[in-house]
């Protein structure tokens, strides 16, 4: 796990945060989990701290066999482990439904988006997606997660990765308009929008959009990168 021996504070600190980030997107591949450790933990070598969560009964396995690929969720144990530091942590489920090749494709998105936050940004919450849905209607638009930030800015992100017409973008500005008040900022769910184009087409695309729909509003509330 890198050089030298470890406590067992630390061993279990390393252990909790690892769940914590399966925890968020209910499940990740092993890849993601190597990227995790060397990123956030700063491990060398993550592979032990990986298998050891798994033979510890932490965490499990799931194959699934349409695109060949193993995925790893959290167990029972692995949620009462992360009890105390994540209050929602007993609606966690993992199904298998949501391991599909476009869930797949939008779930890596929004991991590398992350990672890429977590090196810009003093982030105090990473409230997910699937948390923020337990209390809205199904069919509800909600954003693909709400960070908050150290200084206590709360950010709701947007990660796109296929292409949408403008009447979908008038979904969006609308939604986020009922949402965020500059003129009573205590009425506000969140104070900006973090909009993240998975390429350079995509974001051409939604900044062609985007910006046209309510523009004065759109200006302030959105960030697009």
């Amino acid at each position: 796990m890198g050089k030298g021996r470890i406590t067992k504070i630390e061993q279990v600190y390393r252990i909790r945060m690892l769940l914590r980030f399966i925890f968020i997107f209910r499940y990740a591949t092993r890849e993601e989990l190597f990227k995790f450790g060397q990123d956030r933990l700063k491990l060398s070598y993550p592979r032990w701290l990986i298998d050891y969560s798994v033979k510890q009964g932490f965490i499990a396995t799931y194959h699934e066999p349409a695109i060949s690929l193993k995925v790893y969720y959290l167990t029972q144990r692995g949620k009462e482990c992360i009890s105390k530091y994540e209050p929602f942590s007993s609606y966690y489920r993992f199904d298998n439904k949501n391991t599909g090749l476009n869930t797949l494709e939008h779930q890596k998105a929004v991991i590398e988006s992350y990672f890429s936050i977590y090196k810009q940004l003093e982030i105090k919450d990473w409230i997910p997606e699937w948390v923020i849905r337990k209390d809205r209607k199904t069919r509800d638009k909600i954003p693909d997660g709400v960070i908050v930030a150290s200084s206590g800015i709360k950010i709701a992100l947007e990660v796109e990765t296929w292409y949408k017409k403008k009447s979908a973008w008038e979904v969006v500005v609308y939604k986020y308009s009922r949402e965020i008040s500059y003129n009573i900022p205590e009425h506000s769910r969140y104070d900006v929008v973090l909009i993240v184009a998975s390429s350079s087409y995509n974001y051409d695309g939604i900044k062609e959009r985007l910006f046209y729909i309510k523009p004065e509003f759109s200006k302030r509330a959105f960030i697009l990168t």
